[in-house]
């Protein structure tokens, strides 16, 4: 394949992926059908299916590219920070991602409840994403002196308040009540870590 077709090849899916995650978002993953999406795509429904295969394929890469975003920034904005420091910084970078990200994220929570195969189907993707965020706080326990078993126990209960957070968040977004919970978890936090230079 030449690096002119390679070129076009990748435009193709890019457009396809585009046309996916809108119509997903929109309509959810059964009523989104493969003609609306090539029609958008301004493609044939026979390229959706040579570049992707199946509908569940496309979804997939289209969850997949809609996850890059929150992943890319913490990596982006956290590294270099020092342990204390890189802890709350996490909050500030998660909540705005969670607000820059509402629609997706709503689109995503549905997707999980809309039917078990999509559950399945999202999880590996999902919990990826999940399980490198636990990781980071573990290491930062670390850094900031627990011992390995109480590292983890604390990154998980961490996690598990973020997570219930932004479940809140969807639920009930008026602004003073998120101010609150943020606000609740950074105290939360300071206490769990004790006294400290912030640094």
């Amino acid at each position: 394949m030449s690096r002119r077709e390679r070129t076009r090849k990748g435009e193709t899916q890019e457009r396809i992926v585009r046309a996916a995650i809108a119509l997903f978002a929109a309509r959810g993953y059964e009523r989104a059908s493969i003609s609306a999406i090539a029609a958008r795509a301004q493609v044939s429904r026979s390229a959706v299916f040579w570049h992707f295969g199946n509908k569940q394929a496309l979804f997939r890469e289209a969850f997949r590219r809609m996850l890059v975003p929150f992943s890319g920034e913490l990596k982006r904005k956290l590294a270099h920070l020092a342990p204390r420091k890189h802890l709350f910084e996490i909050f500030d970078v998660y909540e705005r991602v969670v607000e820059e990200h509402r629609d997706t994220i709503v689109s995503i929570v549905r997707w999980l409840f809309e039917s078990p195969a999509l559950r399945t189907s999202l999880g590996g993707t999902l919990f990826g994403l999940h399980d490198e965020l636990m990781r980071d706080f573990r290491a930062l326990f670390e850094g900031l002196g627990s011992d390995p078993g109480e590292a983890e126990a604390l990154a998980a209960a961490l996690l598990a308040m973020l997570d219930g957070t932004l479940l809140l968040s969807l639920i009930e977004p008026a602004p003073g009540h998120r101010a609150l919970r943020s606000a609740g978890l950074r105290r939360f936090t300071e206490r769990m870590l004790g006294a400290g230079d912030g640094d």
